[in-house]
């Protein structure tokens, strides 16, 4: 076979897998990751599923007493309320959740707005530094 010295080995000391092995093993790993992408859709309906079921009588008494509407009385309420509890007794990371949920997340950038005259004096310090380091 020609450029077999191009190949990768496949494991340590093993020889380089030839043309219809590598495709074996590619179908068996596009088989298994199907089959886990399968399995975790399953897991998200179920999820979804019971976020969407009713809540208790006690704590539909809550949600009715917080003035929640009958028709937003679910387990996903449920959860989102006992996250709001642990974010009101000083839970950082409940905290940092609700924000993201909401979408006021703490963002990694900032954006500055300029006015021309600091623009101008920055650009000028920047021709500056760069013009000293040439000397």
């Amino acid at each position: 076979m020609a450029n077999e010295q191009n190949l990768k080995k496949f494991g340590k000391d093993k020889p380089p897998l030839t043309h219809e092995e590598a495709v074996k093993q590619g179908k068996t790993g596009g088989k298994a990751s199907g089959e886990a992408r399968a399995k975790a859709k399953t897991s998200r309906e179920i999820v979804e599923l019971l976020d969407s079921l009713p809540v208790t009588e006690n704590n539909n008494a809550i949600m009715e007493t917080l003035g929640i509407p009958e028709d937003m009385r679910t387990r996903q309420t449920l959860r989102l309320l006992q996250l709001q509890k642990k974010a009101e007794q000083g839970d950082a990371q409940a905290n940092k959740l609700l924000l993201e949920i909401r979408g006021e997340a703490a963002s990694s950038t900032v954006n500055l707005e300029v006015n021309t005259e600091a623009r101008d004096a920055y650009d000028r310090a920047a021709a500056a530094i760069k013009g000293a380091k040439k000397k």
